[in-house]
């Protein structure tokens, strides 16, 4: 079992990162305690409670936000630069 559930794993997961951006790669390895959670749930019936919906809600809400421009960020978040802030520096 433990040649199916790691080794093959890694071969199917190292082939198809290889395949994909970084930037979706990283999306979808950030998401797979997410995933787990929810095979688990759906799987294996494990019951999910409150705060695993607020952690799953955060991961989401942390890709979203990498993944959006930074511009629609602060504004979605209400956040004014001053004129002489270049886009690329902090928040």
């Amino acid at each position: 079992t433990g040649l199916l559930t790691t080794a093959a794993n890694r071969l199917g997961e190292t082939t198809a990162l290889g395949k994909m951006s970084s930037s979706k790669a990283s999306v979808l390895l950030a998401t797979e305690p997410l995933w787990a959670a929810l095979f688990a749930a759906w799987l294996l019936d494990e019951s999910l409670g409150w705060s695993d919906a607020a952690g799953g809600a955060l991961m989401v809400g942390a890709c979203l936000c990498n993944a959006a421009a930074p511009q629609e960020v602060r504004a979605l978040l209400g956040i004014r630069t001053r004129p002489d802030e270049d886009e690329v520096g902090p928040l």
